[in-house]
């Protein structure tokens, strides 16, 4: 059944939707929600295009459909059509099918094909199956969605004379679950003239559950509500998979999920020109996928990595602006023949993050190059020392260790733990938050770092089970802690109490490290994100909700590789104290971390190797009205820290004080709820 009318608006052509997730579900199954939007830059206007500036929008047809698909599943369609043929196009519009997000439905893609309409295009949306009004049951972005796509565009190439469009001209968009289908159904054999992709990966299944490790973003994605999404039985399963301690679940899920849902090993197959976009800090997927597809990739494409909005990653006011003339490009080629030589100028683009901070987002500073990886990159290595150190040495004592301990109280379980958000009195009580500073000396120089960052681990741990969370922040010469990747890693086959090497890929990311500034990172047992909001108090990865020891060798196998631009064999650092590996001769009140804080920040400290007597810390806020005694004890030298738990207190900015012996420093910190 087709229901027809007609719909004459004067919108501006600024285009929103949705992208993966729509309505996030949150922990509390269903009553929470979180928003992730992609924001797709503005379409060319085609008369302006053909230097028609007196060109008036004209009024735009809509016709909700029915297509029933080969299992008798039905997929519930609009079109929207201009109501008059242009003079400048004989063979009819050019066609635009727009893809929604996981978890929306084609609704939320309704304005924007409207407007879109009466500037010059044949616009059409569906529902994706198990989602929206469309029938069936999701498969999680797989191929049998993708051949639900192949089939939708057979219908569209049939529909030419009912809407006036030139089925030799259809290009598919979208972002995640929008930008995977066209990209998978291409790979498969669908035929049209241009995709671009967004927020997508031919791995992204694989990313859900990198290095062994659970992202939150996968359970939440599986655990909508039947009014958001209808999953088919194994879907439906998988949250049990995770919520389950027991190893034969962790296997099913890594058998399973990737299953004819990765397809990086068809995409040699794909001959359709596309544009490929991921955020480096996307919540989903890791930027790698599109990396390593790179060299497999025969169709004329794009790429860009950087600032893209959706999947909780910071975004640019700049690089929108930049993507508006890019997508533009791409449609006037490959729809309209316009020749912009968009083929012959650079093929990769990107946007490094730096210093300084906007808000809470880093600014961006974009490049390209004709070549993948770019010219003159090299990995630049820094060694896990004594005494919280990251060093261009390896330390002197290879048998060293630095523990990572889980410490779980009175079997609180990881559905509890979930349904908690990872904060409140519960989580406090029965799950302790582990964690250790690594520091770089000062860098001299600036350092570009762009690619993947790669941990080498030496460890052992006394359970089959072993999580490493490395955080990677940049701190200004100001004090600023920045967070700007991780790499994450979780043995679900480790041998109790022997010693083993692995080698582990981070987050893809690029980033301008600013002269002055050091090399942070922090190694924990939960990887909470406070910069980003869209995780809020959840973590990246889910926490292993068994207690644990584990150790690192400082050996010569315990370091992080940064691929950095022009490194060389230059040392980007300022001159090493020779005797740095030696305890501190001075007092030393470090700033806390992280900062701002929410709720929980470390505050740690050095007192002098020969040093034994009282030691204080006490919390101020700015009237110097005394918050909080942290510690009053008598302690000895070394390298000490201790936590503070703002939870009861207002945002705003605290002051903290050390007092031992004769010495006494204060230092700033802020609370952001």
């Amino acid at each position: 059944m087709i229901k027809v009318r007609i719909i004459k608006t004067a919108c501006l052509l600024l285009l929103v939707f949705t992208a993966f997730a729509g309505p996030i579900m949150g922990q509390d199954l269903g009553t929470k929600y979180k928003q992730d939007r992609y924001k797709i830059p503005v379409l060319p206007d085609i008369n302006k295009l053909f230097g028609n500036p007196n060109y008036a929008p004209m009024s735009v047809i809509k016709q909700d459909f029915i297509l029933t698909l080969r299992d008798n599943a039905l997929m519930d369609a609009s079109k929207f059509y201009p109501s008059q043929p242009n003079p400048y196009l004989p063979e009819g519009y050019p066609v635009v099918i727009m893809v929604h997000g996981y978890g929306d439905r084609k609704e939320v893609l309704e304005g924007l094909a409207s407007a879109q309409s009466q500037y010059g295009y044949v616009v059409y949306t569906y529902s994706v199956r198990g989602q929206g009004n469309s029938t069936g049951l999701s498969n999680l972005i797989s191929r049998t969605e993708a051949q639900d796509l192949i089939e939708f565009v057979d219908y569209v190439k049939k529909d030419k004379q009912t809407t006036g469009s030139d089925t030799s001209k259809v290009l598919i968009m979208g972002g995640s679950q929008g930008g995977m289908l066209p990209y998978m159904a291409a790979s498969m054999g669908m035929h049209v003239r241009a995709i671009i992709s967004a927020l997508a990966s031919p791995d992204f299944a694989s990313s859900w559950i990198e290095n062994g490790s659970i992202k939150m973003t996968l359970l939440w994605t599986i655990e909508y509500t039947p009014d958001i999404a209808r999953y088919n039985p194994q879907v439906d399963r998988m949250s049990e998979w995770i919520y389950s301690k027991q190893k034969d679940k962790w296997d099913s899920l890594s058998r399973w999920l990737p299953l004819n849902r990765d397809f990086s090993d068809i995409i040699a197959n794909n001959r359709i020109p596309i544009v490929l976009e991921n955020s480096w800090q996307d919540m989903f997927f890791n930027a790698i996928g599109n990396i390593n597809g790179i060299p497999i990739m025969t169709a004329p494409s794009r790429y860009y990595f950087g600032a893209v909005m959706g999947h909780g990653g910071d975004t640019s006011w700049e690089e929108d602006q930049w993507h508006m003339n890019f997508f533009n490009e791409w449609f006037f080629y490959w729809l309209f023949g316009y020749q912009n030589n968009i083929l012959t100028r650079p093929k990769f683009h990107y946007a490094y993050t730096t210093f300084p901070v906007n808000g809470n987002m880093w600014s961006y500073k974009h490049d390209s190059s004709s070549v993948w990886p770019p010219q003159n990159i090299a990995n630049y290595r820094l060694y896990f020392n004594a005494n919280k150190k990251l060093k261009t040495t390896v330390n002197n004592n290879q048998n060293a260790t630095n523990p990572l301990k889980n410490t779980i109280k009175n079997s609180y379980t990881m559905k509890q733990i979930v349904n908690d958000e990872f904060e409140g009195t519960r989580f406090k009580n029965n799950f302790v938050k582990d964690s250790t500073i690594y520091e770089s000396p000062v860098l001299k120089n600036g350092m570009k770092m762009i690619g993947t960052p790669t941990l080498r681990l030496d460890y052992i741990s006394n359970k089959v089970v072993a999580q490493f969370n490395f955080q990677i922040f940049e701190v200004s010469s100001s004090g600023v802690a920045k967070y700007i990747t991780s790499i994450n890693f979780t043995d679900r086959n480790n041998t109790v109490n022997v010693r083993k090497q692995v080698t582990i890929p981070g987050n893809s990311h690029a980033h301008i490290f600013q002269p002055g500034s050091k090399i942070r990172i922090v190694m924990t047992n939960l990887d909470q994100r406070w910069n980003y909001q869209f995780l809020g108090t959840n973590p990246y990865v889910l926490p292993v909700m068994t207690n644990f020891t584990n150790k690192i060798y400082l050996s010569a196998n315990s370091y992080v590789d940064f691929p950095v631009i022009g490194s060389g064999s230059m040392n980007p650092f300022a001159q090493i104290n020779e005797d740095e590996d030696k305890v501190a001769e001075v007092f030393t009140l470090r700033q806390n971390f992280p900062n701002p804080f929410n709720p929980v920040t470390s505050i740690s400290f050095v007192l002098p190797e020969n040093f034994s007597g009282n030691v204080s810390i006490n919390v101020f806020d700015l009237s110097g009205r005394l918050i909080k005694s942290l510690l009053n004890s008598n302690m000895n030298g070394g390298d000490h820290s201790i936590t503070f738990d703002g939870s009861q207190l207002s945002s705003g900015v605290y002051f903290y004080t050390l007092n031992a012996g004769s010495f006494s420093d204060v230092k700033r910190m802020m609370l952001i709820k």
